[in-house]
């Protein structure tokens, strides 16, 4: 019987190329669940990870050996897009071409033995259903929202469109800790800052709350708590030339971070301080997703004691 899983992450990995505004890289291997599973190995968790791959990945899929694989899926292809960060730091995604969704009965059995799932979409490929049947379970669920209306969404359908409305609701009163960036939040929120976004997430029945925004932090919010608690970024200093921090992958990393500690000390506050101290570690170090660049849980441990 193999180990048991400590945490589940669903979503699609991606071929991607990344265009900056004065150079590209890839193609790599990309996506919130492909970072978000690296990061929580190399913070020695046991994970599992339900998605689809083809075989024209077959050159860079080994950057998730680390990973167990019992979960994916073939396919005749892998979800493969392009990344585009504008100059001002913002980002768009084009995709060309798109796996299946997931669905409940595409998680592996033994899976099923996990109690955390982390659910981290590009663009909507989770299905409902699947929350709702491990929520119904008892299961504890983390959702990022950047695949569901925010940053890595195609269409981006906001709270002003019934549809948008309905799926950030059900996700609400489904799902354990809802998880965002500032930049998902203006996207599914239009006209709200992120503290306004973050209430109304709440409103809709979330009872946690987890916001990053950018080398700010990042910060939190419950149902039984009306003041949101922010929590400072930790400094990175750049291990490459010109002092260049790489943020490819950081909020994810956050995430990942999070998810690590909350699954030992099931406190948010210590796990917000846990993802801030892994993602400074991750942008300091140059390349993609990578289990070379993430960091230890002790390297993260020592980060968060000393600063440094």
């Amino acid at each position: 019987m193999d180990k048991k899983i400590d945490v589940v992450v669903i979503g699609a990995i991606i071929k991607e190329t990344i265009k900056y505004p004065t150079w590209e890289m890839g193609a790599v291997v990309g996506s919130p669940a492909a970072y978000s599973s690296v990061v929580m190995a190399a913070q020695s968790l046991t994970v599992g990870l339900v998605t689809y791959y083809g075989n024209d990945m077959k050159d860079i899929i080994s950057e998730l050996d680390s990973v167990d694989g019992r979960g994916i899926l073939p396919y005749k292809h892998t979800t493969t897009n392009r990344l585009v960060y504008r100059e001002d730091g913002t980002k768009y995604i084009e995709y060309q071409k798109v796996t299946p969704n997931l669905r409940y009965e595409d998680i592996n059995k033994d899976y099923l033995e996990a109690d955390f799932y982390y659910i981290c979409p590009m663009n909507y490929e989770v299905e409902l259903e699947l929350i709702k049947s491990l929520f119904d379970m008892g299961k504890t669920i983390i959702i990022d929202l950047g695949g569901y209306g925010g940053a890595t969404s195609d269409v981006r359908h906001s709270v002003d469109t019934e549809y948008g409305c309905q799926v950030i609701n059900f996700l609400c009163n489904n799902t354990t800790i809802v998880k965002a960036s500032q930049e998902d939040l203006a996207s599914i929120f239009p006209g709200k800052n992120a503290a306004g976004a973050t209430k109304s997430l709440i409103s809709r029945g979330a009872s946690n709350v987890v916001v990053t925004i950018g080398e700010d932090g990042a910060f939190y919010q419950t149902k039984s708590m009306n003041i949101p608690v922010y929590k400072k970024s930790f400094k990175a200093t750049s291990e490459m030339p010109d002092d260049i921090l790489n943020y490819t992958g950081a909020g994810d990393s956050f995430g990942a971070g999070f998810i690590a500690s909350f699954i030992v000390d099931r406190n948010i506050d210590k796990a917000v301080t846990n993802g801030n101290a892994t993602a400074s570690l991750v942008v300091q170090r140059p390349g993609g997703c990578t289990y070379a660049r993430m960091p230890s849980r002790e390297k993260v441990k020592e980060r968060v004691e000393t600063g440094h």
